[in-house]
C-alpha cells in the first residue's frame, strides 16, 4: 500500500532556502528577527518555523507541492547571484524563471491576501457621490474566489503569464561595500517607483508590475541585492557593468529602511546586523507611511461615446506606496525620462503590455447617466 505523502503543517511564504541566505553565521538553521509591532529583538529564531503559517496554502498539499517545485528550480539561480556574481542571460529560460519567482514571491505573501480581504469588506460600504449611493459590489465574488485555496492555486499558477511583460526590464546586482548589512523582512520584494514619486502621480498605486518607472529591489544576502528597473527611465552604474558597487552607507540604509516599511510585522537579518542598527532603522521608519495600506476611491469620469457623452464612475482600488524620496548612489534618471508625458491612466503603463493593472490596481468604469 502506497504511503500517504506528508503535507507540511508550517507552509512558508518566504522560502526556507531564501531565509538561509541570511542565516546566523551561515548555519542554515536560524535567522535574526525583529518584531516591529512589539519591539522585540532576537538574534536566533528557527528558519523551519519562521515566516510561515499553518496550512496557509491548504491542507491538500497541491499548492504547497507546486510552490516547492518552483523553489527548487529557482534556488540555484539566486544562489549563483551572490556566490558567483552570476546573473541569468537576458531572455534565457533562467531569466524567465527569475522573474516568475519574484512575481510569485509577491503574490503568495499573506499581505496580498489580507488586502483582497479588506477590499471585499470595504466595497459594500463604499459610498459614491456620483451615483448617490453605494458602489456596485459585482467584484466581491471574484475577490472571495482569489482568497480560497483553489483560487490561490489558480492565481499563482497563472502568474507565469505575466513574465513576458517584465522581460524588457534591466537587471543588475548591487554589491554592498559598507559595514551595514542588507536585511530582509516578511515581505522582502520591494516595489518602488522614483519616477511616479517625482511626478507626484496620484492615480492608483505606484507599485504595479506594469507601470513606467518600476523598480524592484530584493536583497539576496548581507552583501548583494538584485535590482530590476525600467531602463527607459533610469540607469544604474555604468552601461557595461553587471555588478554595481555601492560604498555609500546612506544608500544602504535607505534600502534597508524600505524593508521596514514594506513589512507586515518582522524584519530579518544575519549576525552582521547589530541590535543598535536595527533599532536605529526602526526609529527612522516611524517618519514615513508604511506600504500596503489598502484604499478604495471613487472618481468621476467623462467618457466619450460617439457624439454623446455619459457620466461614469471609476472605482479605484489600490494600496499605499513606498515614498521616502529615495536617492541612491549610482542610480539616476536618464535624460529622456523628463520628456515622458502623463495625462491619463493608460499613460502610466509601459508600452506593449499584454496585462495591465494586475497587482493591486483595479479599475472598473460604471456608466451612471447618459445625456
Amino acid at each position: 500500500m502506497a504511503q500517504k505523502k506528508q503535507i507540511p503543517k508550517i507552509q512558508h511564504f518566504v522560502p526556507q532556502f531564501f531565509q538561509r541566505f541570511f542565516s546566523f553565521e551561515n548555519n542554515g538553521k536560524t535567522i535574526g528577527m525583529f518584531e516591529t509591532n512589539r519591539n522585540v529583538f532576537k538574534s536566533h529564531v528557527k528558519i523551519s518555523s519562521h515566516l510561515g503559517k499553518k496550512h496557509f496554502y491548504g491542507r491538500d498539499g497541491e499548492l504547497e507541492e507546486w510552490l516547492s517545485k518552483l523553489e527548487s528550480d529557482s534556488a540555484p539561480i539566486f544562489r549563483e547571484m551572490w556566490k558567483k556574481e552570476k546573473l541569468p542571460i537576458p531572455q534565457s529560460p533562467n531569466h524567465s524563471k527569475m522573474l516568475h519567482f519574484l512575481i510569485i514571491l509577491d503574490l503568495r505573501n499573506p499581505i496580498h491576501f489580507k488586502i483582497l480581504k479588506n477590499f471585499e469588506q470595504k466595497l459594500p460600504n463604499t459610498k459614491s457621490k456620483i451615483s448617490e449611493g453605494n458602489v456596485s459590489t459585482d467584484m466581491i465574488s471574484g475577490l472571495q474566489v482569489q482568497q480560497s485555496d483553489k483560487g490561490k492555486l489558480n492565481s499563482l499558477k497563472s502568474a507565469e503569464l505575466l513574465v513576458p511583460d517584465l522581460l524588457s526590464l534591466k537587471y543588475k546586482l548591487i554589491k554592498n561595500k559598507t559595514s551595514s548589512p542588507f536585511i530582509i523582512s516578511d515581505n522582502p520584494l520591494v516595489m518602488y517607483n522614483q519616477f511616479l514619486e517625482k511626478r507626484n502621480w496620484k492615480l492608483g498605486s505606484q507599485r504595479d508590475f506594469g507601470l513606467k518607472g518600476l523598480q524592484l529591489f530584493l536583497p539576496l544576502n548581507d552583501s548583494y541585492m538584485l535590482a530590476i528597473y525600467d531602463s527607459d527611465i533610469y540607469k544604474l552604474g555604468n552601461k557595461k557593468e553587471q555588478i554595481v558597487s555601492i560604498d555609500d552607507k546612506n544608500s544602504i540604509d535607505q534600502l534597508n529602511l524600505l524593508q521596514f516599511l514594506n513589512s507586515e510585522s518582522t524584519v530579518n537579518f544575519n549576525h552582521k546586523a547589530s541590535e543598535h542598527y536595527i533599532r536605529t532603522l526602526q526609529k527612522k521608519s516611524k517618519k514615513y507611511k508604511k506600504a500596503n495600506d489598502d484604499f478604495i476611491n471613487v472618481r468621476e469620469l467623462k467618457v466619450p461615446k460617439g457624439i454623446d457623452n455619459f457620466t461614469a464612475q471609476m472605482i479605484e482600488m489600490g494600496v499605499s506606496d513606498l515614498n521616502i524620496r529615495l536617492s541612491l548612489q549610482k542610480l539616476n534618471f536618464i535624460s529622456k525620462s523628463s520628456a515622458v508625458k502623463l495625462h491619463c491612466i493608460s499613460d502610466q503603463y509601459r508600452k506593449n503590455l499584454k496585462y495591465k493593472a494586475y497587482t493591486y490596481q483595479v479599475y472598473t468604469i460604471t456608466p451612471i447617466e447618459e445625456y
